[in-house]
């Protein structure tokens, strides 16, 4: 969905709330999920500091031209495993001239866990882009956790 320049996007997870919720931190983890589909996360390029004021950092690289996108995500709260609030400052290179927020709520399902990522502002021209990026990765995360 798509509102007021906000991209949420909510999918069920056929995993522990833990088990997803780490998968956010766990460097490893993020270089095998955490970019759209024809986009790689090398590993050597994630670094995680997990805890308020630290961060998340990798590049996301575009496998037939060799194009490389660094993601920065400073952690502005962190409950384990209920939330992380991350910032991530202007990019305007890549069509974000402004401090971008993404939050994201994991919610125990019986069992399951359903997380909700929201992710703005957006302008037209991302919005649509980061959309179909959100649902991509979060296809890959389903995978990499046992759907």
């Amino acid at each position: 969905m798509i509102a007021g320049g906000e991209v949420r996007i909510t999918r069920s997870f056929n995993a522990p709330r833990e088990l997803v919720f780490r998968a956010w931190l766990d460097p490893d983890q993020l270089a095998a999920w955490l970019a759209p589909e024809g986009l790689e996360v090398p590993r050597a390029s994630v670094v995680v500091d997990a805890r308020v004021g630290g961060r998340i950092e990798y590049s996301m690289v575009d496998s037939s031209s060799g194009q490389d996108y660094p993601v920065l995500f400073e952690i502005v709260e962190i409950s384990e495993p209920e939330l992380l609030l991350l910032e991530s400052p202007p990019q305007p290179e890549y069509g974000f001239p402004d401090r971008m927020t993404t939050r994201v709520v994991f919610a125990e399902d019986g069992g399951r866990t359903t997380i909700t990522v929201t992710q703005g502002p957006h302008t037209d021209e991302t919005a649509t882009d980061a959309q179909a990026g959100w649902t991509s990765i979060l296809e890959k995360l389903e995978a990499l956790t046992g759907g």
